[in-house]
């Protein structure tokens, strides 16, 4: 976990405690067995009390993204790594790939718009002459551009498209 992580899981555990908590927790170590169980079931009951009273004053979000940027669910799963398990990593990995798959999928549908637009009704499998007399290039060629995976992708979702 680097540093950074680090900071937002501090400043959240700060953001629910009080120091009478946080003598309770230092105290902790100190006592023996029976009593440590019940002092660390109460200083989570404090914490879970303290958190209920905080929203009921605060109706603000807790972190607020730098100035200008939108938070990023899929900027943030790498920063999860360190608390999961190989099966979960896996998921997780999976989600980005699935997460990455879309943008492409939306990017590439943005790009057909546009290139449809332009092209207005050129019959499929010829090009269109736009202004200028420059020629535009059709559908199929655009899909060759494309890697395999991308390709696929589109393939599965013109199938999908025309089963509508």
């Amino acid at each position: 976990m680097d540093e950074k992580e680090q900071d937002n899981v501090a400043a959240f555990d700060m953001l629910f405690t009080t120091n009478r908590i946080q003598i309770m927790k230092t105290i902790l170590p100190c006592l023996d067995r029976p009593m440590q169980k019940y002092l660390a079931i109460y200083i989570k009951y404090q914490e879970l009390q303290y958190t209920i009273s905080y929203f009921e004053k605060h109706s603000h979000r807790l972190f607020e993204p730098a100035s200008g940027q939108k938070p990023d669910f899929r900027g943030i799963l790498p920063s999860l790594y360190p608390f999961c398990s190989d099966t979960q990593k896996k998921k997780l990995q999976q989600m980005e790939q699935m997460l990455s798959a879309m943008e492409t999928y939306r990017e590439m549908m943005e790009m057909m718009e546009m290139m449809q637009t332009m092209s207005e009704t050129s019959p499929p499998g010829e090009g269109h002459s736009g202004e200028g007399g420059m020629q535009m290039p059709d559908m199929d060629m655009l899909l060759s551009m494309l890697n395999p995976e991308q390709q696929a992708l589109m393939e599965l979702l013109k199938g999908g498209i025309n089963d509508e």
